[in-house]
């Protein structure tokens, strides 16, 4: 129900994004919303409370937000309001960034490595995985102990293994594959 929920109102953020050409304005507004209600976790309880009536959670956001959001996304929080679909707000803002993303080619990735990239060796792993891809990537770098040597590139719902450990493991297979 959640990714169905978040997949409509973000579709219909992005179509009025389009019409009014604030695709990335409308994405910063809902990144700055997500993120007070992360600060702020007693002001997203109101926001998603049945227990406070929608015409006072309508004033308070008008009242927080007046002057840092575009008019569209204030009368989208509202929408948000009166079908009582706030607390979908997080996964609905990162269905609008998913959409945005594929309308302009950029694909996210997650590099996991022993210890941290440098920037020299993020670009050039960036660069070979755009050319890989086709597509503008973003690179995240995600350290983790279990990697003994070598990179663990998440991209998309794709995995490309580059770790020792990995090499390792299809070794094992490989061997233990072998008839004696």
């Amino acid at each position: 129900m959640a990714k169905l929920v978040s997949r409509t109102y973000s579709e219909a953020l992005f179509e009025v994004a389009l019409e009014e050409g604030k695709m990335d304005l409308f994405l910063d507004e809902l990144s700055f919303v997500t993120e007070t209600f992360k600060v702020h976790p007693e002001f997203f309880e109101l926001f998603k409370t049945p227990l406070v009536r929608v015409d006072e959670k309508k004033k308070v956001i008008e009242e927080v937000f007046s002057g840092r959001l575009s008019k569209e996304l204030n009368n989208f929080l509202k929408i948000i309001i009166d079908k009582r679909r706030g607390s979908f707000i997080q996964q609905i803002k990162e269905e609008y960034e998913s959409i945005v993303n594929k309308h302009k080619g950029i694909v996210k990735a997650v590099a996991i490595t022993a210890v941290p990239l440098s920037d020299e060796e993020k670009t050039k792993l960036k660069d070979k995985l755009s050319t890989l891809t086709g597509k503008v990537v973003k690179l995240a770098n995600k350290t983790d102990k279990d990697v003994i040597g070598g990179v663990l590139v998440k991209i998309g719902d794709k995995v490309i293994d580059g770790t020792i450990k990995g090499k390792l493991e299809e070794m094992t297979e490989s061997l233990s594959q072998i008839i004696v």
